[in-house]
């Protein structure tokens, strides 16, 4: 290990790498899905993922920014009082979720709702609730608190892909694609108003960037036809990212999976579009020499190092040789944030999640010293 001292708040080189402006060290963000990393930590694996012990948990893990889920984050475990039976919950759009062990913080959307003229008019009278802000607000709180530790705070959303694919599912949507396409642009259409509103609150309330979680890959391909995302929601979410780029808030585009064939159309968005591109998964085929050479300019990367091989390797010198050659590609002008494929998600020993963190801040340390070389 590399021994540094940090010149800068995670806040502040957070908001460099936005500017593709090289700091004092590259920064190292991640979402913690592994709730004993919440326990060994804090002693409680935060079941609901409040936003102080969120953000609390990254400041102690040493991480550059954090992600907090506001309350309404589709398919987030709510409170227990909040629960409709001992293993489930309903959403406020009438999906049914199952919570196991190994769901957390997300449960199983087991009710999945008729994309009908009942769920769009449910999403049109679809408010923002006092509680949905919550946890922004609170983990504002311990993210800015003022004491030189301050680190950045993305406000988790989602958008109308991911929102009705999981409302809907999977098989209704693609169904609605071809049998409903009238009916489906209009629930796309009111799905991209609540959650542009609910992107603005948080804006508001403060937040850094907005994490909006919009998964329209899987391995290998998109979830659906480009054609069809190009047509059904690329527009839409186009708009969003406008709107949202206008009230002076920074977009994070997080997608799993391969999205490779829709990326010039996402790049057409241009500056009025998102700022971060994250999670660039390498497992599924995300080409991260590529994407950096034809979209680094528009986009600061975030990700890349294979949650799923890499980071659950015994051999440390595996996560080594990945951040190397990652920190290779895409850390000489600034434009990066370090950071895993997808999460550090359970089946991740703690010790790589340790590991990880120290080595991915050492080698981007000497990285910005080496001036890129």
């Amino acid at each position: 290990m590399i021994a540094h001292t940090d010149q800068l708040t995670g806040r502040e080189r957070i908001a460099l790498a936005f500017s593709h402006r090289q700091t004092d060290r590259l920064p190292v963000f991640d979402v913690v899905n592994n709730p004993d990393i919440f326990t060994a930590f804090l002693g409680s694996d935060n079941p609901s993922s409040e936003g102080l012990p969120t953000t609390r948990l990254s400041k102690l893990l040493g991480l550059d920014a954090v992600m907090v889920p506001v309350r309404s984050y589709t398919a987030l475990i709510p409170r227990k009082e909040n629960w409709s039976s001992s293993h489930a919950f309903t959403d406020r759009f009438g999906v049914e979720y199952t919570v196991s062990d190994s769901s957390w913080p997300l449960g199983i959307a087991t009710g999945e709702v008729a994309l009908d003229e009942r769920l769009l008019d449910t999403i049109q009278r679809a408010q923002i609730q006092p509680q949905d802000m919550e946890p922004i607000a609170d983990g504002l709180k311990e993210a800015h608190d003022g004491t030189g530790g301050e680190i950045a705070l993305f406000a988790g959303i989602r958008s109308a892909f991911s929102f009705l694919s999981i409302a809907g599912g999977l098989v209704g949507l693609s169904m609605a694609l071809y049998e409903q396409s009238a009916l489906l642009h209009e629930l796309i259409e009111a799905s991209t108003d609540y959650w542009t509103q609910v992107g603005l609150r948080a804006i508001e309330t403060g937040a850094d960037a907005l994490y909006v979680a919009n998964d329209m890959g899987m391995n290998g391909s998109t979830l659906i036809s480009p054609t069809h995302l190009r047509e059904f929601f690329l527009p839409a979410f186009a708009r969003q990212c406008r709107t949202w780029k206008q009230a002076g808030g920074r977009v994070i585009l997080h997608s799993c999976g391969n999205i490779m064939a829709i990326l010039p159309d996402l790049a057409a968005m241009g500056t009025d579009g998102f700022d971060g591109l994250n999670n660039l998964q390498s497992h599924a085929g995300m080409d991260i020499a590529y994407v950096k050479e034809h979209y680094g300019h528009l986009w600061t990367l975030i990700g890349n190092i294979d949650a799923t091989t890499v980071m659950c390797t015994p051999n440390k010198t595996d996560i080594d040789d990945a951040l190397a050659t990652l920190i290779g590609v895409v850390g000489s002008d600034g434009g990066a944030i370090l950071a895993t494929d997808h999460s550090f998600h359970k089946g991740i020993p703690m010790e790589n999640v340790l590991y990880f963190i120290q080595q991915a801040k050492a080698m981007g340390y000497r990285m910005n010293q080496d001036g890129g070389k």
